[in-house]
């Protein structure tokens, strides 16, 4: 297969050329062509394929609960976030979906491929911004090797609060099964954070979101997170759970930034649903407004509704960062960090996983090892019918 586009966006620079593939990899970049276009992309801009390593559900599917037709659930969300751009993705489960996840991990997929699965929690301690302490959970050891053994090889990444009692042994055990580890969700300080990282945490949940702030005398965990030179910091660029300006700082602060940041979205299964009120899988109600905040009735941010696309779009259009180091952030870096070798970049012996945008950063087409699994001519209609039935309120 040929695919022709006069802006690729490659591991070696933009070419006006042709990206080559064969058995679902990229055997070639060039600006000749030996042989016909397949397709022919125009000046729409080729990407890489996005690596959403947090995302919780979109399309009205969710993987926040113990649903019904859970593999239904599951192809359905990755179909959904492959309309989004996103080609690879560690599902954001609870633990009734570790299994099912792994199951069709294993089975033809059309949508983006899971290359593990993430659990935020559920050991966490922070509420966060206006919201109301209900406790914590203790840690249960034993449940943290069920996590590991029902995941099946798949557990990649556990946000966890380190404060918590046996925070210490749970991440030595999850370490020593291959999982890293994320402070997440924490009402832990600057020398406890700091600590924590000594432990083997090697990322940053959500970066800024839900965790101690900087002060000028006491730069909260926020400040351990930037100060550290080894871990990786997640971030939602979308401008709306960072503000522009204190991402511009977060970028400038932390060493290497561009190669230490993974973008991601945090979205929820209302991620491509009309405004209103939604009650958030089962658990609580919310509520998306105009810029696509989801909010408790406190104001407390719930996760996200704009995917991983529109954060790119944000740093590029308002921040002034080149594209080149946004696609970085969102598919080079977490294709590293998680183990994905064959992924994350445009280059020959890569999967030929990658996205054609137009000029608005909307997605057209999402490519996964060589098929297109999103058009957005034919895949209309993708949003789960049952959820706004259940769910949506007014």
């Amino acid at each position: 297969m040929i695919i022709k586009s006069s802006r690729i966006y490659s591991s070696n620079g933009i070419v006006d050329g042709y990206i080559y593939i064969e058995n679902g990899k990229i055997s070639n970049i060039s600006d000749v062509c030996n042989g016909v276009v397949d397709k022919d992309y125009g000046s729409f801009r080729i990407i890489p394929g996005i690596i959403d390593t947090h995302n919780h559900g979109t399309m009205g599917y969710g993987l926040m609960a113990d649903n019904e037709n859970r593999e239904k659930i599951v192809r359905g969300y990755l179909k959904g976030v492959a309309s989004q751009g996103v080609t690879a993705c560690l599902p954001t489960s609870t633990f009734a979906l570790f299994e099912t996840i792994a199951d069709v991990a294993k089975t033809k997929i059309d949508g983006a491929k899971p290359i593990g699965i993430h659990s935020e929690g559920p050991y966490l301690n922070r509420v966060g911004e206006k919201g109301i302490d209900t406790g914590h959970p203790n840690i249960d050891l034993k449940h943290c090797q069920d996590m590991v053994d029902k995941a099946q090889g798949m557990l990649k990444l556990v946000a966890i609060a380190p404060e918590l009692p046996n925070a210490k042994e749970a991440i030595e055990l999850f370490n020593k099964n291959g999982v890293r580890c994320a402070f997440a969700h924490s009402n832990a300080m600057f020398d406890e954070t700091m600590e924590s990282f000594k432990w083997g945490i090697t990322v940053t949940t959500h970066t800024a979101n839900v965790m101690a702030g900087i002060h000028h005398r006491n730069m909260g965990g926020l400040g351990a997170c930037l100060l550290n030179d080894d871990v990786y910091n997640e971030l939602i660029a979308d401008g709306l759970h960072v503000s522009n300006e204190m991402m511009e700082i977060m970028l400038r602060v932390k060493k290497n930034a561009y190669d230490k940041v993974l973008l991601v979205s945090d979205n929820v299964p209302m991620s491509g649903a009309p405004i209103g009120r939604y009650i958030l899988e089962g658990m609580f109600e919310v509520n998306i407004d105009d810029d696509g905040y989801c909010l408790t009735d406190t104001g407390r941010l719930c996760g996200s509704t704009l995917p991983v696309i529109r954060g790119i779009e944000n740093l590029v259009t308002n921040m002034n960062i080149p594209l080149e180091d946004a696609i970085k952030m969102s598919s080079k870096n977490p294709a590293m960090v998680y183990g994905a070798v064959n992924k994350g970049e445009l280059s020959i012996g890569k999967d030929a996983d990658f996205v054609v945008i137009d000029n608005d950063f909307n997605v057209k087409y999402t490519y996964s090892e060589g098929v297109c699994v999103y058009d957005y001519v034919q895949d209309k209609n993708l949003f789960y019918d049952d959820f706004m039935e259940k769910c949506f309120l007014v």
